[in-house]
């Protein structure tokens, strides 16, 4: 949902962060041994607000979790006519507790497409801004050293030059940090050029269109991954997401009607449709293999799950995440 107008202010108060600018990590070579760094257990959290349960903290320590994939806005087009900035920060990150110790931090951002359009804009250096942002927000809420920052967007053909330019730019904000950029790769993206970064994580979940009645998981069909799968290298460091999540898909006369990520409380009617996705254990397992045979160094990356919910988690066992962490 797209910021009001009486929420601009404190928008733009925060489009530069809270505080004062952090200064450079001292050690300017982090970020590029980072290259080399080793795999280890990983997991996205995607929610609005930072507040573990008990169960999701056991999770963290029972599988030695080693990166948290903390998103901590996403970047939508502002919705005023004539305002100064084309762009602004959307659900903002609430913190209620600290980040886990000993748990690296790697801050998201999601950028969404009509955003993307804007954000190359000559007005205004968003690159500059949305890094400080990010900075800032690392700094006032103690989030420990930063190693790497990852940005968040389904680029297209149409705007991959754009895309790519805006990576650059991000990327020399970071350099005098020490601090890498990655961003996420969608399967039909692996035909592409690189974007300008340091890692790259392919996304092996939304395989489907989620609109069709027709489709029976949108969240993952391995048949979709394994057509893009060509078993060949890709031009940059991959680690890979796969999905641990569950929603409920509504239709009326075979027209999308809504997402439910809970059970559906409203009353059906006739013409109703609820389609239950999830992905299995088992389906978990055939994914993980295609990656191995079909994904050249697959071995040495890390998997990262998404995400951090103790609810959807606990349709797996501590011995399904382990094996998934282990490469089953």
């Amino acid at each position: 949902m797209i910021m009001k107008p009486r929420h601009l202010l404190i928008a733009l108060l925060m489009l530069v962060g809270v505080g004062c600018s952090p200064t450079p990590q001292a050690d300017s070579r982090l970020g590029k041994e980072l290259g080399l760094r080793t795999k280890g257990n990983s997991i996205y959290y995607w929610k609005t607000v930072f507040e573990l349960n008990n169960a999701e903290r056991d999770f963290l320590q029972t599988h030695q979790v080693k990166r948290l994939y903390l998103r901590l806005f996403d970047v939508v087009p502002a919705d005023i006519n004539n305002y100064e900035y084309e762009v602004i920060p959307n659900a903002t990150l609430a913190f209620r507790e600290a980040t886990p110790k000993g748990v690296e931090i790697v801050p998201v951002v999601y950028i969404t497409i009509d955003a993307l359009r804007l954000i190359n804009s000559p007005k205004h250096n968003y690159a500059q801004i949305i890094t400080q942002r990010i900075l800032n927000m690392v700094d006032f809420n103690d989030l420990g050293t930063i190693h790497e920052i990852q940005l968040d967007c389904d680029w297209t053909q149409q705007t991959q030059d754009g895309y790519f330019a805006f990576c650059q730019a991000v990327k020399d904000q970071l350099e005098p940090y020490g601090i890498q950029l990655s961003c996420t790769i969608r399967l039909w993206q692996l035909a592409c050029a690189c974007p300008p970064v340091d890692r790259g994580v392919l996304m092996l979940y939304n395989t489907g269109s989620i609109t069709n009645p027709k489709t029976q998981n949108s969240i993952l069909d391995l048949n979709d991954v394994n057509a893009y799968l060509k078993n060949k290298p890709y031009g940059l460091p991959l680690d890979y997401a796969y999905p641990t999540y569950s929603w409920y898909v509504w239709f009326h006369n075979d027209t999308y009607k809504g997402l439910f990520h809970d059970q559906p409380s409203m009353k059906l009617e006739a013409g109703d449709v609820v389609r239950y996705e999830h992905v299995s254990f088992d389906d978990l397992h055939k994914l993980d293999s295609l990656v191995s045979l079909k994904m050249p160094g697959a071995e040495n990356a890390s998997i990262i799950l998404y995400h951090l919910d103790s609810a959807n988690l606990s349709n797996y066992t501590t011995d399904e995440i382990r094996q998934i962490y282990s490469r089953i």
